[in-house]
């Protein structure tokens, strides 16, 4: 929720982070940067030598990607004698039971999870809703920093259409990562990826299969994220 991403956020700023990841939501953003200037506040307050703001990022998806989901499930099999613990369990108040609308409020939904296991029926699953490009960037990357996509081997179609809509914001990034789940064909995806955005193929002392390899370009740095599991 909102809050406690501004505590994280405002935690992790002052305990050193370099750059802080969020999703690509307006409204979590600005949690973020108000958590941000919270810490910055303090760390002028205290004096804080050496004390530099984190960068902002946001995660997106190119293709299906199980980072991206929301709860779902049908009201209308629900036994009329449950006692709803996930209504009550939802921290952003995403699930209700109301004359006018009952069900998952997908507007309100960020992903969490914990509505699943309590369902004493398991009727309750969690659906992949990969944010769509075109609304990250227009509403969110004119006010952070940096960027990570989500994408799998073989999405060439998926991550090159979007890439073509991010070009008027790149430039004013400090970093890309690109997150994908190691593979069959792996490296000559990662590749095939560097074709698509024009990124050199190799840097001095640094190996394309090594976890997170950063390449300095004109404007950003590129970071492979390759070490994960959905």
């Amino acid at each position: 929720a909102p809050p406690e991403v501004r505590t994280l956020t405002l935690t992790y700023a002052l305990a050193g982070a370099d750059c802080i990841d969020v999703a690509a939501d307006p409204a979590v953003i600005a949690a973020a940067k108000s958590g941000l200037d919270a810490a910055e506040r303090i760390a002028k307050a205290d004096q804080r030598s050496g004390y530099r703001r984190p960068w902002l990022m946001v995660s997106m998806s190119a293709g299906e990607d199980p980072h991206f989901r929301k709860a779902e499930f049908d009201p209308a099999i629900c036994p009329k004698d449950c006692p709803r613990p996930c209504e009550k369990i939802c921290p952003v108040e995403a699930i209700e039971f109301a004359a006018d609308f009952a069900g998952v409020r997908r507007d309100r939904c960020y992903g969490c999870g914990r509505c699943l296991p309590v369902c004493p029926w398991g009727l309750i699953a969690a659906h992949s809703y990969p944010t769509p490009i075109d609304a990250v960037a227009q509403q969110v990357l004119s006010h952070v920093d940096a960027l990570e996509i989500h994408t799998h081997v073989g999405e060439h179609a998926a991550f090159k259409d979007p890439w073509q809509t991010l070009q008027p914001w790149v430039g004013n990034l400090q970093i890309i990562s690109i997150s994908c789940p190691d593979g069959e064909g792996l490296i000559n995806y990662l590749k095939d990826l560097q074709q698509i955005m024009k990124v050199p193929e190799s840097a001095p002392g640094k190996d394309l299969k090594a976890s997170a390899i950063a390449l300095k370009t004109k404007s950003h740095h590129v970071i492979w994220q390759t070490d994960g599991r959905p």
